[in-house]
């Protein structure tokens, strides 16, 4: 399955967008086929399946997320399948049993034991993610190391991270998500000034102790850019930058 985070979601509609890690198509999904063990929200990071329609959109299949993927492993399943058939063929052998029995009780402990790690490291980076996102949206943004201090003469925001990606955004790259860096930003949420198609460009600001792309984003207007616009929660709210 692909991965990827929730772009956008229309509660009232029951669709939204997936901002998918490996293309930068977003794809589209209805709330049936979601299959999430919590309520959606922007910036959620899930799994899922896709299939274009007879129009060629591109549309989710399946959306779930990493406890559901691993509950729902074909593996697991053939192997229950497997272990029932020799208790069937062999209910009156006393050899069998002792032996079927020793193979499956390592495999069934592996099996449990990386669900549960599965799990803890889930619950712990969306727990994780959740409460910085907070933080950036209530606290102004502050320089994240020493190195700032050196580049002070030419910092914008103070913000290593924020300054580094304007820098890669003048100079061409290369950037850190090279797939989805750069393509166009379609402004769906209105929040920015309406524009012509393919005016607007977004690009990932890094966030230190996530795994994946997080929240943050820097949109330039123009070819090549005029504007920077600063958003920290994921599409709801920007700011502008002033770049010379």
């Amino acid at each position: 399955m692909q991965s990827g985070t929730i772009k956008h979601w229309n509660a009232d509609k029951g669709y939204g967008f997936i901002a998918a890690d490996d293309q930068s198509e977003d794809v589209f999904f209805h709330v049936s086929t979601i299959k999430l063990s919590q309520p959606i929200r922007i910036g959620q990071q899930v799994y899922f399946s896709s299939a274009r329609n007879e129009k060629n959109q591109l549309r989710a299949t399946q959306v779930t997320d990493t406890t559901l993927s691993l509950e729902e492993s074909p593996p697991l399943k053939s192997y229950h399948a497997t272990t029932n058939q020799p208790r069937q063929n062999h209910s009156n052998s006393k050899r069998p049993r002792p032996a079927n029995q020793h193979k499956k009780s390592p495999l069934t402990t592996l099996i449990s034991f990386i669900a549960i790690i599965a799990m803890a490291v889930y619950f712990f980076g969306d727990i994780k993610s959740a409460l910085f996102n907070q933080d950036v949206i209530n606290a102004d943004i502050a320089p994240s190391y020493s190195e700032t201090e050196q580049s002070a003469n030419t910092a914008i925001t103070g913000d290593a991270q924020i300054d580094n990606t304007i820098a890669l955004i003048q100079q061409g790259g290369p950037f850190p998500y090279p797939a989805k860096d750069g393509t166009t930003f379609y402004n769906r949420e209105g929040r920015l000034p309406a524009q012509s198609s393919g005016y607007y460009r977004e690009y990932t600001v890094p966030t230190p102790g996530l795994s994946h792309r997080g929240a943050r984003r820097i949109v330039t207007g123009g070819n090549p850019p005029t504007v920077y616009y600063l958003t920290v929660d994921h599409y709801d709210s920007f700011r502008q930058l002033q770049v010379n």
